[in-house]
């Protein structure tokens, strides 16, 4: 019977060296689809972009390569409140031992969510204000962001759009849809924990174990891959009024789903679902192979077993 790798079992120096090592990697691989995501929720119908597709052929064409990282180094701080977050959860996870499987990943991932949350929203409200500045506006009264759009990329951008976050909001700017921050983003944890853990239950009892007794790297990484896809399907809403109210819209939440509802109708619902399930899923598979194999380096027997070989 495979089992998963828990807290007690890491040693905690190598978890947190490979952990930064590793999702630093994995952000680099995700951030283009992350930033189309934000794209295609920011603009009004399809006043720039047609769909996922077309948002990459244009930002590869308007902008090359390094339009699709626009914003990179702010979102590469997120490793370590990714560490935070993933240490949360383990620790939660630990204490939620009593519980089925579908509580220990609902409960601690959303606890976790909440803490990771506190951290990283100013890095996101910053970066989503990077991403946007690529977009063209043909039309300034069709676009409803005034601020983080500059006409050119500089080398002060991230300094200008600090300053303009100052200027309208003052430090709260940074705080930016911090309460629909945690209404998107702590459901979306605690049902991916929640969906990993059964699915892993279900799917792995039919796999044989590896070498340490736990569930083997590809059988994690399916079930990720459709956590991913289940979590994306059943929060998008949430994700689209966020990305809103984060990239300058209204702070009422509200009045962001009134216009929302105006300008889109029932498909507000499924805006951006295709790139956001394409990233949550892509994102899954990595952040999954990535954390499973960093609890395997850091597994404590392992290590001394390796110290006891190297001795003799």
């Amino acid at each position: 019977m495979s089992r998963q790798i828990v807290w007690d079992d890491l040693d905690k120096k190598r978890y947190y060296f490979w952990g930064c090592t590793v999702f630093l990697g994995i952000r680099v691989c995700v951030y283009p689809t992350n930033l189309i995501k934000t794209r295609l929720q920011v603009q009004k119908g399809t006043d720039f972009y047609r769909g996922s597709y077309d948002a990459f052929l244009k930002v590869f064409k308007s902008e090359g390569i390094l339009g699709f990282y626009r914003g990179f180094p702010i979102f590469a701080l997120g490793v370590f409140f990714g560490q935070a977050y993933i240490t949360t959860y383990e620790y939660t996870k630990h204490k939620c031992s009593h519980m089925n499987l579908f509580l220990q990943g609902l409960l601690p991932g959303c606890i976790a969510s909440i803490a990771g949350q506190s951290l990283s929203v100013p890095a996101d409200v910053i970066t989503q204000r990077l991403q946007i500045q690529g977009m063209k506006k043909p039309n300034p009264s069709k676009v409803d962001i005034e601020t983080g759009t500059m006409k050119k990329n500089t080398p002060d951008s991230l300094r200008t759009v600090c300053s303009k976050i100052m200027k309208y909001d003052g430090i709260s700017g940074f705080y930016r849809g911090y309460f629909i921050s945690l209404m998107s983003n702590v459901p979306t944890s605690g049902i991916w924990w929640a969906s990993y853990n059964v699915l892993l239950q279900e799917i792995g009892q039919h796999f044989e174990a590896d070498s340490l007794g736990t569930h083997t790297i590809p059988v994690q990484a399916t079930c990720g891959v459709l956590s991913g896809a289940v979590s994306a399907f059943a929060t998008n809403p949430l994700d689209v009024m966020r990305t809103r109210i984060q990239t300058g819209g209204s702070r009422s939440l509200v009045k962001v789903t009134k216009k929302l509802w105006g300008e889109e109708g029932i498909s507000m619902f499924t805006k951006g679902l295709t790139a956001r399930a394409l990233s949550m899923s892509t994102s899954s598979l990595l952040i999954i192979m990535g954390y499973e194999t960093v609890k395997r380096l850091s597994f404590k027997h392992r290590s001394e077993r390796t110290l006891q070989t190297e001795a003799y």
